[in-house]
């Protein structure tokens, strides 16, 4: 199963890598190998090359616009192949909110995750969408709470973590 590839590399259009370590706490290791003037491109190829593999899809996770970062994640999460119904239904949900952004399926998405859990790979997914930050994350009734930009990169970042230990 190939997680990084060329293509979604190609999708980090920071100049430096400086803006994206700020987003989240990176590894010791990963920092001990990092300068933060590198490009993603440059700063994920050495990531690999040293066994790194985790550090380098948290850096693409949390560098990616946002739309990228959940279809990578679907893209990822389908190669593994088997899913249960309930399963299913969200990443149907995912996708439809990919090709029609909305508040009604990023509730929905919100719902059926919530539903599956935290401890399994598909339900950092749609919290991924909860998060896009299309809307509020607390009750309508309340006054509007918008998520911090990071949550996308932190959920996508778990769900492909989780996914591959799920392949293990």
């Amino acid at each position: 199963m190939e997680i990084i590839d060329v293509h979604i590399v190609n999708e980090l259009k920071q100049r430096s890598i400086a803006q994206v370590l700020s987003k989240y706490q990176a590894s010791k290791e990963a920092l001990a190998v990092l300068d933060l003037d590198w490009s993603p491109e440059h700063a994920v190829a050495v990531l690999c090359e040293k066994d790194l593999e985790r550090d380098a899809i948290q850096l693409i996770a949390h560098g990616l616009p946002v739309m990228v970062a959940i279809r990578w994640g679907v893209r990822v999460l389908k190669q593994k192949g088997e899913l249960t119904r309930d399963h299913e239904k969200l990443l149907t949900c995912v996708e439809s909110w990919l090709q029609s952004p909305n508040e009604t399926l990023r509730i929905r998405s919100q719902q059926l995750a919530e539903r599956i859990g935290l401890d399994v790979d598909i339900g950092w997914l749609g919290y991924a969408v909860f998060w896009s930050g299309t809307g509020s994350i607390v009750a309508p009734e309340l006054p509007v709470v918008m998520p911090p930009d990071n949550m996308v990169g932190h959920a996508i970042n778990a769900a492909i973590l989780l996914s591959m230990i799920d392949r293990a």
